[in-house]
């Protein structure tokens, strides 16, 4: 005969149990095992036939991390698609029936049948059959941190004596998630605190060159090495064997630099141009959120195809595969972040242990991504700020400053290979009139046309400039005169068939070229290209006298 002895004697076993189990809480190292630990508790010392225990996510999302299953009917794959909003928790909190410190929802509940069409709740089926529990039924015993902040839940279910616990019953399982809700705690602070000294010991070298870099803002190609330093430093510090990093390009995601991947690999990811951001966003999900980071497991998401042929995945023969482990279609994103902005992605792969990478890790390598972020930001800036100093605003085209200097090397370069040297200037014939009858937003029109069309019959080598106005010089390595004279024949037909709509009027160019040998010495490189352009200008005056929409040519430097 059951007495009210035996039951307080029942009860005082399970709670010194619980306590005993509440002291072993806190020297968990592992957090995994610390969440099965409670749940397994909860199942075994309280009665349930299964337990599980979800945590907020940073998406506003609880999630199933661990779970106990005495019956063995259940297992962390049931959970996949479990995901329940916080919103969702508060109204179950309204409609549900306080024992003591947690709340019971019983399984009649409408909420709890739309919950579980949108995979929020699953329905077991009990082990006891009883009238006074559902399949349903829902215990939530919330874990809450300082003040009154709920960060998880404990959902004992399935009571193996088929009843809604009584005060006291309840009163464990409160005091449980208690002491859980302490040592979780506990672990997420010391987590951290190891995760802020690795970075500060094992990465300080790595930091110092992100650092440097970020200051050195006036070195040639600043931010492709800011980057690759950065890439190298996800393959070594960071600990995977492969990285590459996207920059943002409107809504484009480009490839800038790899680590670890072969010329040839590279090579491919490059020939494959930009990728959507709504086609990388499939491996940014909310879900897949780690940290600040977006960890994509392929056993839980598919991988696109399209998305998957735009990316590099490594190839590893079946024997070089773990169950469990890093598997080639995997990938670590973390995102690269300046004042609230996405300026790119580093995208990280093939662990070097093998095995997906912790919490603390995914923190150093953010760590990283935050130093890219500030140094990308601040050469961005100093790259708009040097182009807008170097370029003409209206038509791109390099302005007078800048072609004088790149200019200058060119002499260089061509007397040191013994190539011949020529200038033009081009001038458009009678603009002004067009400026008067049709108005400057049209002279502008036609201007950014003419440079078009200029740049667009040149070669790479070769240097165009806008001077002024409607006047162009170009600086031309490696061609005689009568090749400088053929191209700026050309020059002048392709700018009589400038169309510009709502100008009714025909567009010709007048063009002065001048050329000089390798020989010449008796100039410095900027006096060979300043007598250059004299000649040039001198010939393109004789030019207009001679009827205009002609070329002219203006003398030869030689020795």
């Amino acid at each position: 005969m059951h007495t009210v002895t035996d039951e307080l004697s029942d009860l005082e076993g399970r709670l010194q149990k619980v306590l005993s189990v509440a002291r072993d809480l806190s020297v968990f190292t592992d957090r995994n095992e610390l969440l099965r630990k409670i749940t397994q508790t909860n199942s075994e010392v309280l009665g349930f036939g299964a337990t599980s225990i979800a945590i907020l996510d940073g998406d506003g999302r609880f999630r199933v991390k661990a779970m106990t299953s005495l019956r063995g009917d259940l297992t962390m794959d049931d959970f996949n698609d479990y995901s329940m909003p916080f919103e969702e928790l508060e109204r179950l909190l309204r409609v549900a029936k306080p024992i003591g410190d947690i709340y019971w929802v019983d399984g009649s509940e409408p909420i709890l049948a739309e919950m579980e069409e949108r995979g929020s709740v699953i329905a077991t089926t009990p082990t006891v059959e009883s009238s006074h529990w559902h399949p349903r039924s829902l215990l939530i015993a919330p874990l809450y941190r300082p003040p009154a902040e709920v960060f998880g839940v404990v959902f004992p279910d399935d009571p193996l004596d088929g009843m809604v616990p009584t005060l006291e019953r309840a009163m464990l399982i409160a005091t449980l998630a208690h002491f859980a809700s302490l040592a979780i705690q506990l672990h997420e602070n010391r987590s951290y605190a190891e995760a802020q000294l690795r970075i500060l010991t094992a990465q300080r070298e790595r930091l110092s060159e992100l650092f440097r870099a970020s200051n050195d803002v006036q070195r040639a190609g600043q931010l492709e090495e800011i980057l690759q330093m950065t890439a190298d430093a996800v393959t070594s510090a960071g600990g995977f064997r492969r990285s590459a990093i996207y920059l943002r390009s409107d809504d484009n995601l480009e490839l800038r630099v790899t680590s670890g991947i072969d010329t040839r690999e590279r090579a491919r990811l490059h020939e494959n141009g930009p990728i959507e951001l709504g086609q990388f966003a499939e491996i940014m999900q909310p879900q897949m959120r780690l940290s600040r980071s977006y960890l994509f497991d392929h056993r839980k998401y598919p991988l696109p195809d399209q998305l998957g042929q735009q990316l590099s995945v490594p190839t590893r023969s079946p024997d070089e595969l773990d169950v469990g482990n890093w598997e080639p279609q995997d990938s670590l994103t973390i995102p690269i972040i300046e004042s609230g902005q996405l300026l790119g992605v580093i995208s990280a792969d093939e662990p070097i242990d093998g095995r997906f990478p912790d919490l603390e890790q995914v923190q150093a390598l953010e760590f990283f991504a935050d130093q890219a972020g500030i140094a990308v930001s601040q050469m961005m800036q100093y790259d708009l700020l040097r182009e807008l100093a170097e370029t003409d605003p209206l038509t791109g085209l390099m302005n007078r400053r800048s072609f004088w200097s790149l200019a200058e090397r060119l002499v260089v370069n061509a007397r040191g290979g013994g190539f011949q040297m020529a200038a033009m200037f081009i001038d458009l014939d009678h603009f002004k009139a067009v400026n008067d009858q049709f108005g400057h937003s049209a002279g502008d029109l036609v201007i950014k046309e003419a440079a078009a069309n200029i740049q667009n019959r040149l070669r790479t080598q070769d240097v165009v400039a806008r001077f002024g106005g409607e006047e162009f010089v170009v600086f031309l390595t490696g061609v005689d005169q009568i090749q400088a004279l053929s191209l700026a024949e050309s020059l002048r037909l392709v700018l009589a068939s400038v169309s510009v709509p709502d100008v009714d009027s025909h567009i010709t160019a007048s063009i002065g070229v001048a050329v000089a040998a390798p020989v010449v010495r008796r100039f410095s490189p900027r006096g060979l290209v300043e007598e250059l352009l004299r000649l040039a200008d001198s010939a393109l005056y004789d030019a207009k006298a001679r009827g205009r929409n002609r070329v002219q040519l203006g003398g030869v430097l030689d020795s």
